[in-house]
């Protein structure tokens, strides 16, 4: 067994898992715990709802289906290291990845395997389902296409470097990143590189795609917006620390946050500074972030889990957890949902 390494920038993936972006308009959340469950090892994954079940993995190695509503289990799924990868469900299949340097497919309900590929390295990346077809990178350089029902490979594209970032895939193309810094556009059907774009920086963040603009941040510390029709970055803004999260683009603005601790959020159209927000202990912010309602939701090194205003950044509440918050959460049941370093997923209401 390979040792796995703390993966500081996770990832998600969207396509048809859309745990990350525009959740559906809640009553305003309190920040109360109303329920733990705790696992064996730390959990960097971020978690996906379906069907009134929460699907997340575990650093002992496991996927977990617990309940969304009582936080029971329903079933667990072992592999043979970290699951940092994030789960993505589509049509009653689980697709995740894990640190044995596979990728897995398991049924929903059950946990039963329906298949899995071997890649020949760890995979941290998070699927992406679109087309039929599942897409993924691996620390072993290359990104995957698969068909989602056999797991046969359709294709696979030399990236040259380490990819433990997560693709987004939109109108027909796959969008990664790679520890060289480099952004690549993917036919989702060849695995044909279409365009490149080049940053100061690894790339460790899931892109985000909205309004026919493209964004993505990089270990150099900038946000860059690329116009996907012309194939061009158009702007950038400098945050002043490495950016090694997912990308949230909704309503207009791009949200974001950094090392230093500081949550941005920008205009989707010049790149101007809408607000910010610092975290307590000025503390990286690893994870994405959810919109749901009025109120943005993502968590820090702080421990804690905390809600802003999505209107201007005023802090609304935070929860504290017993660790680091590496993840980003999912809004599913009227509760939100995340883990921790602590081993502990919570639903909070």
């Amino acid at each position: 067994m390979r040792t796995p390494r703390i993966v500081v920038g996770i990832v998600l993936a969207m396509a048809l898992c859309l745990s990350f972006v525009v959740a559906p308009a809640a009553d305003a959340f309190v920040g109360t715990q109303a329920w733990a469950f705790k696992t064996g090892g730390g959990i960097q994954s971020s978690p996906a709802f379906a069907n009134g079940i929460v699907y997340f993995g575990s650093n002992d190695g496991s996927l977990y289906a617990v309940d969304a509503a009582t936080g029971q289990p329903r079933w667990a799924f072992a592999t043979d290291n970290w699951v940092v990868s994030s789960p993505c469900v589509v049509g009653g299949t689980v697709y995740f990845g894990s640190y044995d340097s596979r990728v897995y497919a398991v049924d929903a309900l059950t946990g039963k395997q329906k298949w899995r590929f071997t890649t020949s390295n760890f995979v941290s990346s998070s699927p992406a389902v679109a087309d039929g077809r599942v897409f993924f990178g691996s620390v072993d350089g290359y990104v995957y296409g698969v068909d989602a029902k056999t797991g046969w490979q359709k294709w696979k594209f030399l990236a040259g470097r380490e990819v433990f970032g997560s693709p987004v895939v939109a109108g027909g193309v796959v969008y990664i990143g790679n520890n060289d810094g480099k952004l690549f556009a993917l036919s989702a059907a060849t695995g044909k590189l279409l365009w490149r774009a080049v940053a100061g920086g690894t790339i460790t963040g899931t892109p985000a795609v909205a309004d026919g603009m493209l964004y993505f941040g990089s270990a150099d510390g900038k946000l860059y917006a690329a116009r996907i029709k012309d194939q061009a970055v158009v702007w950038s803004y400098p945050s002043g620390a490495s950016i090694d999260g997912p990308i949230l683009a909704a309503q207009g603005r791009v949200y974001f946050g950094n090392q230093g601790g500081v949550f941005t959020a920008l205009d989707g159209k010049t790149g101007a500074v809408a607000w910010q927000w610092r975290s307590p202990g000025s503390l990286p912010i690893n994870g994405g972030a959810t919109i749901s309602g009025g109120e943005i939701l993502f968590g820090t090194q702080d421990n804690a889990l905390f809600s802003l205003s999505a209107a201007n950044g005023t802090l609304r509440w935070q929860l504290p957890t017993g660790g680091f918050v590496t993840g980003t959460p999912v809004v599913g049941g009227g509760r939100v949902y995340i883990g921790a370093l602590d081993r502990i997923m919570r639903g909070v209401q």
